[in-house]
């Protein structure tokens, strides 16, 4: 009888041991006292591998000898995303000449690769409709997926002109580009920041100038608040958010620089979630930011240092929100797309109607 119970014992012990512990993304939820905004974690996909059932067709050993080919992996060197909020993620990534689709409804990733555009800014709109933003040009476009471009505006300044504008001289920069550094498509209209000429160029879908916003402080990212049109310009360099009014009119500066938690100390990325929370992507943070609308500081996401795990990520370059409060969070130097969701209203109502497996990445 202690022999038989000996075994038992074993048994339970190893057998308990070499099962591998199941990770479910869905039960992590930050902060973890009773604090809002409460974020949960859903998705991080890193290469086309980590969509269920898709497959190579390589054999065990080829892949071995030669990795597989057929992977492909988010790339590190991205700078800007977007979404049309129907399953589909649009990366910008200039260096490589490229624009990555993760589209979680077909479960793949697509390759849009350019020979001479180099996208630094995109914005999709819900039909589908792609605008970016052209380094190698200084331009603005309409794409297609299929990679037409179906109109374009402005170029690059000469390098004359820029002297004459850095020396103070009377110039025109309408038109004309130098460093784009985001793009924003909000209520039929085109909002365009350029760090360099501090500016924020409006246009309309078309590719048609309306107007132009001027002495911006170094803009490097942009968002439009829904509802009431004000434009939030994140100057990385001055460390504040600038507020502007839909007519352009500057309405007051908002947070401050520094390296403590509460602070700016690199943003380079501002989205809002429905409930009109700020979220800041900081790169020297190695996280994201949130505030309420008049600059209160409620939670940081991170790890105040470069990490892989779950929570933490590796100068994050971008940050986005969807119509259904899902946050995307661009871990580039991580070769990765995080994907949160706040759980707000909108969340809570739709959730009766989801599934268990991926109960808040229905598209």
């Amino acid at each position: 009888m202690r022999k038989l119970f000996f075994i038992f014992i074993v048994f339970v012990i190893f057998g308990c041991a070499s099962k591998p512990p199941k990770f479910v993304l869905d039960e992590y939820v930050w902060p973890k006292e009773s604090a809002n905004p409460k974020i949960q974690a859903l998705r991080v996909i890193t290469n086309s591998n980590e969509f269920p059932k898709k497959e190579s067709g390589k054999s065990a050993i080829l892949k071995e000898l030669v990795g597989d080919v057929n992977v492909k992996w988010i790339e590190n060197r991205s700078i800007r995303m977007a979404t049309d909020g129907k399953g589909k993620v649009y990366i910008a990534s200039p260096i490589a000449f490229k624009i990555q689709i993760i589209d979680f409804v077909k479960q793949e990733i697509r390759d849009l690769n350019f020979g001479s555009i180099m996208p630094c800014a995109i914005d999709v709109t819900p039909d589908g409709r792609i605008f970016i933003a052209n380094r190698a040009s200084g331009s603005i476009m309409e794409i297609n997926e299929d990679k037409k471009v179906l109109w374009s505006y402005g170029k690059k300044v000469k390098d004359e002109d820029l002297k004459k504008f850095e020396s103070g001289g009377s110039f025109d920069s309408t038109g004309l580009y130098k460093d784009i550094t985001d793009l924003y498509v909000y209520d039929g209209k085109i909002y365009v920041s350029d760090q360099l000429f501090g500016k924020i160029d409006i246009l309309t879908l078309d590719g048609k100038f309306v107007k132009s916003i001027e002495k911006v402080p170094a803009p490097v990212a942009l968002a439009v608040e829904n509802g009431t049109g004000r434009i939030f310009a994140v100057s990385k360099f001055v460390g504040k958010v600038f507020i502007y009014d839909k007519d352009g009119n500057l309405i007051k500066d908002l947070l401050e620089p520094g390296d403590n938690l509460w602070a700016l100390n690199f943003p380079n990325g501002i989205a809002f979630d429905s409930e009109g929370h700020i979220y800041i992507v900081d790169i020297a943070s190695n996280g994201f930011k949130i505030y309420g609308q008049d600059g209160t500081f409620l939670y940081y996401m991170g790890d105040q240092k470069p990490s892989v795990y779950l929570g933490g990520f590796n100068n994050p370059k971008d940050i986005i929100i969807d119509s259904k409060d899902r946050i995307y969070v661009l871990d580039a130097p991580n070769r990765r797309l995080v994907v949160f969701q706040y759980l707000s209203d909108i969340y809570k109502k739709a959730r009766k109607n989801m599934t268990v497996e991926e109960p808040m990445l229905r598209w």
